[in-house]
């Protein structure tokens, strides 16, 4: 692939384009808003009864009300058993019942209130627009239009989407099976023949399906994020090349002219078509907001919930289920079982708060290229150029590029946040 050539004003070629991009929300029930250009290939890319957003939502509200019930039901007494059996709690098999009852309910709680906030925003007519900004990496439109020109960055974005798009694609599976064998497991080894049958069995697929549906729903979303992350970052990127590339040519012009000992007219006219003119910063603001208005939309829009409802929820599982992971003694296949949801919750967390900090960080680089490209024009005494220029640094200091936590901070790496 590295042979293919890539411009920037052309399609993407066939051979590189991701034509799922953009499918999984709906494919997956994740949405109920089906963009047009899937309704365009609908017989391709068509939703599958059990990914209906409805019957997802009743699978999860199931196990919900059920790890609910089975979180208020005493152990105390030898007559509840029965009832822990119908109910195919194998947390009360492995003697964790509160415990992992509790992750239980904030890990389906995630699901639910993911869907639920799509709900809300399908119906106040709020979509997820991200999914047409990348288009272009399914070819149904030029990178150009998408606002990426340098192809090293449109073909890391290929590099970045396809593999992230395989990994959620392994990882759904597998936890679609971790969680079956968590219950089935414990469940097999304490009930009769008969009650495994008729109770363990179908609540471990309830799990199974249900646990598969919301990894599903947050890990997709952690996903898009990556990869809308990654693409807003490739755009001012692009920005700071540019301007660190005229700063870098402007020192090697002057570099030359201090090797002379007199500088002509015509050189100092040279010089002078080194300073930018009114146009050109006047196009690198108008960049510089769309940029920042685009990261206010996806963040306000959709991605400000969706980040506060998978880290509190997911943050309050990992801790209860690291807890039961170390303390409490169970099986050793269920402890691996455990561990493994440890560090799914944990990675999704960690990786979450450093892909939005990655935004944050690169709109701090563009602050100090904007400051650096200030101090190389103050010798050209253009004020015109130079009030231009303080007028971007100004708007990209108000505009705080960043993803937010809900709208109580904004995202700036992984372990420390701006108020």
């Amino acid at each position: 692939n590295d042979e293919i050539q890539i411009k920037p004003n052309h399609k993407l070629p066939k051979s590189l384009q991701i034509s799922s991009i953009g499918t999984h929300f709906y494919r997956y029930g994740i949405h109920f808003y089906c963009p047009t250009f899937i309704i365009e290939n609908f017989n391709h890319y068509k939703r599958y009864w059990y990914y209906n957003p409805l019957f997802i939502m009743i699978m999860e509200l199931i196990y919900l009300f059920r790890s609910m019930i089975a979180f208020f039901l005493s152990t105390e007494s030898a007559e509840n058993r029965q009832y822990f059996i119908y109910l195919g709690d194998y947390m009360y098999c492995i003697g964790a019942k509160t415990h992992i009852n509790l992750a239980a309910i904030c890990y389906m709680l995630i699901g639910i209130c993911l869907l639920t906030l799509n709900i809300y925003n399908h119906q106040h007519g709020m979509r997820p627009t991200f999914l047409y900004s990348l288009g272009f990496l399914a070819g149904r439109q030029t990178p150009s239009s998408s606002h990426l020109n340098d192809y090293r960055y449109i073909r890391k974005m290929l590099t970045k989407t396809r593999w992230i798009i395989n990994y959620c694609e392994i990882n759904t599976r597998t936890v679609g099976i971790v969680s079956f064998i968590l219950s089935a497991w414990p469940l097999w080894f304490e009930c009769t023949t008969e009650e495994f049958l008729l109770y363990g069995l179908p609540w471990s697929i309830i799990f199974a399906i249900s646990s598969f549906f919301t990894f599903s729903a947050y890990f997709w979303n952690a996903a898009y994020f990556y990869i809308l992350c990654n693409y807003l970052c490739y755009q001012l990127r692009e920005i700071n090349d540019l301007i660190s590339n005229f700063i870098l040519r402007l020192k090697l012009i002057e570099k030359q002219q201090q090797q002379q000992q007199s500088i002509g007219q015509q050189q100092q006219q040279q010089r002078r078509k080194q300073s930018l003119n009114k146009h050109s910063i006047r196009s690198l603001r108008m960049n510089l907001n769309r940029i920042g208005k685009d990261i206010e939309h996806f963040n306000t829009n959709y991605y400000r919930d969706v980040i506060f409802i998978t880290i509190a929820l997911m943050g309050t599982f990992g801790n209860v289920v690291l807890y039961t992971a170390l303390f409490v003694p169970v099986d050793l296949t269920i402890r691996f079982s455990l561990f493994y949801a440890v560090l799914l919750s944990t990675s999704v967390i960690c990786w979450i708060l450093n892909i939005a900090s990655l935004v944050y960080n690169e709109s701090v680089v563009t602050r100090n290229v904007l400051n650096k490209l200030y101090v190389s024009q103050i010798q050209y005494h253009r004020p015109d150029t130079l009030y231009n220029i303080l007028q971007a640094i100004e708007g990209q200091s108000k505009q705080h590029m960043g993803f937010y936590f809900h709208f109580i901070f904004i995202i700036n790496s992984s372990r420390f946040f701006e108020v």
